[in-house]
């Protein structure tokens, strides 16, 4: 009998694992992101914010990259990494429009500005 009653343990842990959300996976906004030479723009990416205007763009190959928005000016950086962030010179309306590499970014400023700011 204590062998079907932990069966029945170990099934019931086993369906709960299995319903729980990944801890691993980035919550935030999805936003617009074309990764890569000759790229289109789709809502693959995902704008964490890791607090104090730092936010990190997560891409679907668990890639990253990080940025740095300034209240104060609006303006858009690099927070780390070896290629510069690069502002679009015609950004669409409402939105930043940026690159850092090859890869490019559209991210709306509401997305970058935290509730209550």
């Amino acid at each position: 009998m204590s062998t079907r009653i932990s069966k029945t343990v170990l099934i019931g842990a086993l369906a709960l694992a299995a319903c729980a959300p990944e801890s691993d996976a980035p919550q935030g906004a999805s936003v617009e992101c074309a990764l890569g030479e000759g790229a289109s723009f789709n809502k693959d990416c995902v704008l964490e914010s890791v607090g104090d205007g730092d936010f990190t763009i997560h891409h679907p190959d668990a890639t990253f990259q990080r940025v740095r928005y300034d209240a104060k000016t609006g303006a858009l950086t690099s927070a780390d990494g070896a290629d510069e962030l690069a502002m679009d010179p015609d950004p669409l309306a409402g939105k930043f429009a940026f690159s850092v590499g090859t890869a490019r970014y559209r991210i709306t400023r509401a997305d970058l500005v935290a509730p209550g700011s």
